[in-house]
C-alpha cells in the first residue's frame, strides 16, 4: 500500500516545523530553543522567573492541532509543551517548560489522562518542586465511550473537553487568583464536562501507509484520538441517530459520568477530529442543541463548532457538553490572546424563524374587473382555464422551480399582456431568441396568436 500524501518534509521534522510555522503566523508567541528534545511554545512576553500570576502549562503529543500550540496567550495557557506526534512530551521538555514561565505564584499542569503524559508530567512537576517550584496538577478525563466504572487503571481518556478547563483555568489566572484557587476551579470543570467522538476514518501518522480498519459505510464510536479502539463499529447512521446516540451515552444517569440534570444550563462544543468539513459539523450543532434541549431539558448557552483537537486527518467528530454556571460562563467568554479559541456569543436564541419575504403586487392590477354578463361557449371554457391557471399559480412555491427554466418562466408568467415584454426579458438576460431551439421557438406563435 502506497503512504498516504502529506505536504510535509521529513516525518522526522514535522513536529519542529509545525513550531517555527506557529511563531511565524502569531507573532506573540516563542519557543524554547537548543534542545532537540525540548519542543515548548510560550507567551513571548514571560521573562524567566519573574511571571506574577499563576502558570498554566499543558500539551501532550503532537497531531491533534490546534492543540495544544493554539490555546497559549493571556488568559489562557502560558505554554505548550510539543510531544512527538501522538507521544507524550518528555520529563525534561516538560521541566524546561516549568522553569521557563513559572514565577512567584507558581504553576498548574493540565493534563489528560493518558498514562504516559501522566507519568512525565507528574515526575517534571515532582522535579520542580524539590528546586523549589509551587506545581500543583489536575487530570482530564472526560470521556464518555468507555463502560462505567470499574474503569481499569487509567481510567477515562482525555479528549476536548479538556481545552474547557484551560479556558476557565487561564481566565482565573489572568484575574489574578491564587494556585490553590485556580486549581480547585480547573477541578470543578473537569467534573463537570463530558465529552464522545465518532469516526469515519483512521488518522494517518506521517511517513506510514493509510488504514483500511475502517471499511465504506462504516463508523466506530469511541475511537481515541490516538486511534485507540472505541466502544463499537456499526454501520454508518443518519447524523440525527449518530449525535442522540452520543448525547445519551454522555448524560446517561446510570453511568453518572457528568452531573448534569435536566434544567442544567450547559454549553455544547463541535469539534472536528481533523478531516470533517464545516457543513457537516454545523449540521451536527444544529441537531445536537436541539435534542439538548427539547430531548434532555437542558439550557444551551454557548455553542463552539470547529477544529479544537484534532486527530491529524481523521474524518468524524466529537461532542462536549459541560454544565456551567454564571462564572464559569464568564470564565469562557473571558477575552484571550490564544488565536485558536473561538469567540462565544452570548445572548438569547430566537425561538422563531425569520419568514422569506413576498414581493409586493404588481402596480398596474386593475382594482375591480368587470367580468361580461353573458359569454360565449368558448369565452366560458377561457374564464375556466384562467381560474384553474391562476389558482395553480397562487399555489406554486416559487423555489420548487429551480434550474435554468425556472427563472425564465418567472418573467413572463404575470400574464397574456405581459407576453412581448418576458420575450425581450429572456432575450436580454439569457440571451435567446427565436430559432435557438428553446422555449420560444413555441411561445412565440402562441404570442401572436393571443
Amino acid at each position: 500500500m502506497a503512504r498516504a500524501n502529506k505536504l510535509i518534509n521529513d516525518p522526522n521534522d514535522v513536529v519542529k516545523e509545525l513550531i517555527e510555522g506557529v511563531v511565524e503566523t502569531y507573532p506573540h508567541l516563542t519557543y524554547l530553543d537548543g534542545i532537540p528534545e525540548v519542543k515548548v511554545i510560550l507567551r513571548a512576553d514571560i521573562k524567566r522567573g519573574s511571571y506574577n500570576k499563576v502558570a498554566i502549562l499543558s500539551g501532550g503529543g503532537s497531531g491533534h492541532e490546534p492543540a495544544h500550540v493554539g490555546y497559549v496567550g493571556e488568559g489562557m495557557l502560558t505554554a505548550a509543551i510539543c510531544g512527538d506526534v501522538f507521544a507524550a512530551p518528555s520529563v525534561n521538555a516538560i521541566l524546561a517548560g516549568i522553569r521557563a514561565v513559572t514565577g512567584p505564584p507558581g504553576c498548574l499542569l493540565i493534563v489528560k489522562n493518558y498514562v504516559g503524559d501522566r507519568l512525565n508530567f507528574g515526575s517534571a512537576a515532582e522535579q520542580a518542586k524539590a528546586e523549589g517550584f509551587k506545581v500543583e496538577m489536575v487530570i482530564v478525563g472526560d470521556d464518555c465511550a468507555l463502560p462505567p466504572p470499574p474503569r481499569g487503571p487509567v481510567g477515562r481518556r482525555g479528549l476536548a473537553g479538556t481545552l474547557f478547563v484551560h479556558k476557565v483555568a487561564g481566565a482565573a489566572a489572568a484575574a489574578g487568583r491564587s494556585l490553590t484557587e485556580v486549581t480547585t476551579v480547573a477541578k470543578r470543570v473537569a467534573e463537570m464536562v463530558g465529552t464522545m467522538g465518532v469516526a469515519l476514518t483512521v488518522c494517518t501518522m506521517p511517513g506510514q501507509n493509510p488504514s483500511d480498519r475502517l471499511g465504506p459505510g462504516k463508523m466506530e464510536l469511541g475511537l481515541g484520538i490516538h486511534g485507540e479502539p472505541g466502544a463499537l463499529v456499526a454501520d454508518l447512521q443518519p447524523v440525527d441517530s449518530v449525535v442522540a446516540h452520543i448525547l445519551k451515552q454522555i448524560l446517561s444517569q446510570e453511568t453518572n459520568y457528568v452531573p448534569i440534570k435536566p434544567g442544567s444550563r450547559v454549553v455544547l462544543m463541535v469539534n472536528s477530529l481533523g478531516a470533517t468539513p464545516m457543513m457537516e459539523l454545523m449540521i451536527a450543532a444544529g441537531k445536537a442543541v436541539a435534542q439538548l434541549q427539547i430531548e434532555h431539558g437542558l439550557t444551551v448557552k454557548r455553542v463552539y463548532t470547529g477544529s479544537f483537537m484534532t486527530s491529524l486527518d481523521m474524518a468524524g467528530m466529537s461532542l462536549s457538553v459541560l454544565k456551567v454556571d454564571d462564572y464559569i460562563l464568564d470564565a469562557l467568554d473571558s477575552a484571550t490572546q490564544a488565536p485558536a479559541w473561538p469567540a462565544g456569543v452570548a445572548g438569547p436564541r430566537p425561538s422563531t424563524t425569520l419568514p422569506v419575504a413576498l414581493p409586493p403586487a404588481p402596480a398596474n392590477l386593475i382594482p375591480n374587473p368587470v367580468r361580461p354578463q353573458e359569454l360565449s361557449a368558448q369565452g366560458r371554457k377561457l374564464e375556466v382555464a384562467i381560474r384553474a391557471g391562476a389558482a395553480a399559480m397562487l399555489g406554486l412555491k416559487e423555489f420548487e422551480c429551480m434550474g435554468w427554466i425556472s427563472w425564465r418562466w418567472r418573467l413572463w408568467i404575470h400574464g397574456a399582456a405581459a407576453f412581448e415584454r418576458a420575450f425581450a426579458a429572456v432575450d436580454k438576460y439569457g440571451g435567446a431568441s427565436t430559432g435557438r431551439r428553446t422555449l420560444l421557438d413555441a411561445f412565440l406563435p402562441a404570442s401572436s396568436t393571443l
